[in-house]
């Protein structure tokens, strides 16, 4: 799969500032890049994410649960909480910090945050590019099971 970017930035996690504007040849780093360098999340648009009702993706490294992770908003309805939240429990590797999903009333978007490590498959050693398209996967087959 080869993305088409919107956006793909480096930014510090505590204040968010853009420390680079990244093109597509970043994505074929690994994502061990994110535990190397701790203070900064990678901030990913696509219409690749966009077609899995998925708004722009954070990639970082959790420093407190030691794992690589992926935040983002989902476009699903409010009404979806138990069939989403059933979906990670049950395709999601149990391990601390492995999922979270909170509705966000304001948004009406679901904030979704996934523990790659906990994604059937995910070995650390990906490229960027290799990863999304694990959580794009991912993602995919929820919706399918979740929609029907």
């Amino acid at each position: 799969m080869t993305f088409t970017l919107s956006a793909l930035e480096r930014c510090n996690k505590e204040t968010e500032e853009t420390l680079a504007v990244e093109t597509t040849e970043f994505l074929q780093q690994n994502i061990s890049y994110l535990k190397a360098h701790q203070e900064e999340f990678l901030y990913a648009e696509s219409s690749a994410f966009a077609d899995v009702k998925m708004d722009a993706v954070v990639l970082e490294f959790d420093e407190m649960f030691k794992v690589y992770t992926a935040l983002f908003g989902l476009r699903l309805q409010k009404k979806m909480n138990e069939q989403l939240k059933s979906y990670l429990r049950d395709n999601l590797k149990g391990m601390l910090g492995s999922s979270s999903a909170m509705f966000d009333g304001n948004e009406g978007i679901w904030e979704v945050n996934i523990a790659l490590d906990a994604i059937e498959g995910f070995t650390g050693e990906e490229t960027f590019e290799q990863s999304y398209e694990l959580l794009i996967d991912f993602v995919k087959n929820m919706l399918a099971v979740i929609e029907g």
